[in-house]
């Protein structure tokens, strides 16, 4: 069982590079932008587990994984992968993409709040054509969250050495 788990997580972290693979379980979406000049092409990927989350304790828990590829043969001076989350809470709820500062909470109503975390980012400046990040949504207390409505967002940017300009595309799911 050990090993089974190993393969899959080794082959999740493979997609962060190569692109997502979905299942009945998972909703994802690439979006790709041409960078003009024949530059290449910058792809934000987002992919996340879907239905109400796993129940865990008093949370409900989300796999996500994010990326930013670049694909061409310019040099690339910066790549940033900056992605949030959000979902309707109530009641003093919290939720965060499970990284330190990334969290929100609603205010004490009873009432359906939409929020979304504040945003987080990885950025390679090594001239790597990826960046990726992979984690999980946490929401607290679970009864506090309204069905169906978590959402996870990535904004790809890209900065070449050969344009002044930066490139970025936003994918969701």
């Amino acid at each position: 069982m050990r090993k089974i788990k190993a393969i899959v997580a080794a082959g999740v972290m493979m997609a962060a590079t190569i692109g997502f693979t979905g299942s009945a379980e998972a909703t994802s979406q690439a979006k790709s932008l041409t960078i003009p000049g024949s530059q290449g092409t910058i792809t934000s990927n987002t992919w996340r587990t879907t239905g109400n989350g796993s129940i865990s304790g008093n949370t409900r828990q989300w796999d996500y994984q994010v990326s930013a590829v670049y694909s061409g043969s310019k040099t690339v001076q910066r790549i940033r992968a900056t992605w949030w989350s959000g979902a309707s809470l109530r009641t003093s709820a919290s939720i965060s993409v499970g990284i330190s500062g990334s969290g929100v909470s609603v205010g004490a109503s009873s009432s359906w709040q939409h929020t979304t975390t504040n945003p987080k980012y990885w950025e390679n400046t090594n001239g790597s054509k990826t960046s990726s990040w992979r984690s999980n949504i946490i929401v607290a207390p679970q009864q506090h969250y309204l069905s169906g409505t978590i959402f996870m967002a990535n904004t790809a940017l890209v900065k070449l050495s050969s344009d002044t300009r930066t490139f970025q595309i936003t994918a969701s799911a």
